[in-house]
């Protein structure tokens, strides 16, 4: 990389070399000469101004300043071709005056017969080896055609461009020899600090999640460097929840497959013959298989809603009537339900769906529940939502860990105490099916004096 960046700063440097040699060596002939022509032309208007509003005397008397600043000779000719007026320059000779009529006359055709009536011949005066810029214009008099005629010598700048040559060339020599030390300074900097952050990007690549992005004093580098050290963090998290997602799982597959296993050897070695025995002994068996089906059924189930290939069915019911068939489902556990709803509310949304968020829910607060035992079960009308919010009134959640409370299997408890009705997904599956159908979810804990978890569906018209 730090080749490619010298490279590339000694190629912009030779592209400024070469504009700048075009400018000052190939183009200054021409522009001089188009300058010249220019300002020539502009004097000619003058005059002609002054011969169409004043006489000869005054004319005469501007044509002079003009021949005492600029370096050429004029003359005016009439419309029976008769010189009327000549003025030189008294430091060159003037090319004018050797001129034949015939020839003067073919030049006040040529510019009777011009598009613009006038017209510039350049040549050279085969003497000095001197350029020349020859000038021609007609004009109208008081209705006759009048003729201006300017001749100027153009400097030859074949010496002016050999000097400009040799300096140019010694200052090419110090500015490509400066730019390639410049160059090579620059590149070994900028290419410092992403040539670290690339090294530790390798390390991170190779799983090493203790590599720091460093970005040196330039922004944009900084700014790289930051968001790989937050992708580095989300890694380390990632990571973390990785372990904690196959500590639980195994803890969760392991203890049933060992209860199992224990309970099937001791119906064969001890109650196989005893009928009350094994009726205990297979009613756990049968106990830790639900608990095994009841994970898999739970994992499926949230593989199938991060993939999103279900469909969202919305209707419309009761919200009530879903709330008491779900506590109903909790009637065998000793809890108290309160449940604030109007019976006439109406939502709409995929009933099954959020009917599971609710399961989940009050599944939840079933495990943290306070002594008191109640699970307050509210649904409020706010604008066109209806907001349901299951409470407990248990030990709260940190806020350290709230976030987190989303992520598959992670469990405020890192001892892993395995519950006999929850598989560690619920609250993942509420996030999975929320995200999917557009509804809001969030939760609410004091530390101490409970939690309240919410959703949010539309409230049907």
């Amino acid at each position: 990389m730090a080749f490619r960046i010298w490279f590339y700063f000694l190629l912009l440097t030779g592209i400024m070399l070469l504009f700048l040699w075009m400018l000052q060596i190939s183009f200054i002939g021409p522009y001089y000469e188009r300058n010249r022509s220019q300002t020539i032309q502009m004097k000619v208007t003058e005059i002609e101004r002054l011969l169409e509003r004043s006489d000869i005397s005054i004319v005469e008397e501007a044509t002079g300043k003009i021949l005492a600043t600029e370096n050429m000779c004029i003359s005016i000719y009439n419309d029976i071709g008769v010189r009327t007026y000549i003025g030189e320059n008294p430091n060159i000779p003037c090319q004018l005056n050797n001129l034949k009529n015939s020839t003067m006359k073919e030049y006040m055709i040529m510019a009777d017969n011009a598009s613009t009536h006038d017209f510039s011949i350049n040549f050279n005066n085969g003497i000095h080896e001197q350029g020349m810029y020859f000038y021609g214009r007609s004009t109208l008099i008081n209705g006759k055609p009048n003729y201006i005629f300017v001749i100027s010598p153009i400097k030859l700048l074949d010496s002016t461009v050999f000097v400009l040559k040799r300096q140019f060339g010694l200052l090419a020599l110090v500015v490509f020899s400066v730019a390639t030390i410049v160059a090579f300074i620059l590149s070994k900097r900028l290419s410092s600090p992403i040539t670290k952050i690339t090294n530790s990007a390798k390390k991170l690549a190779d799983g090493d999640l203790s590599v720091d992005f460093e970005g040196d004093d330039y922004s944009e580098v900084e700014t790289l460097a930051s968001t790989l050290n937050y992708a580095t963090q989300e890694f380390r998290k990632t990571d973390e929840l990785r372990r904690d997602l196959v500590a639980n799982v195994s803890h969760d597959i392991k203890t049933p497959l060992t209860m199992i296993k224990a309970y099937a050897e001791m119906i064969q070695d001890i109650s196989g013959d005893n009928p009350e025995m094994r009726e205990q002994h297979l009613h756990v068996i049968v106990d830790e298989v639900n608990h095994l089906e009841r994970l898999v059924n739970d994992m499926l189930t949230l593989s199938k809603y991060e993939a999103n290939v279900f469909d969202i069915k919305e209707t419309e019911y009761f919200m009530l009537q879903q709330i008491r068939s779900t506590t109903h489902l909790f009637l065998a556990m000793d809890l108290q339900f309160e449940v604030h709803c109007d019976p006439n509310l109406m939502v709409i949304a995929d009933e099954i769906k959020m009917g599971q968020v609710l399961y989940n829910y009050i599944n939840n607060a079933t495990k943290y529940v306070g002594e008191d035992n109640l699970i307050i079960i509210k649904a409020e009308v706010e604008g066109d939502f209806v907001v349901v919010s299951v409470t407990d009134h248990g030990i709260g959640i940190s806020p350290d860990i709230i976030d987190h409370i989303w992520d598959r299997y992670y469990k405020i408890d890192k001892n892993y105490q395995r519950s006999g009705s929850s598989s560690g997904l619920g609250l993942s599956i509420v996030k999975a099916i929320c995200d999917a159908s557009g509804s809001k979810y969030w939760v609410e804990s004091e530390l101490g004096s409970g939690t309240s978890f919410y959703y949010s569906v539309k409230k049907a018209n």
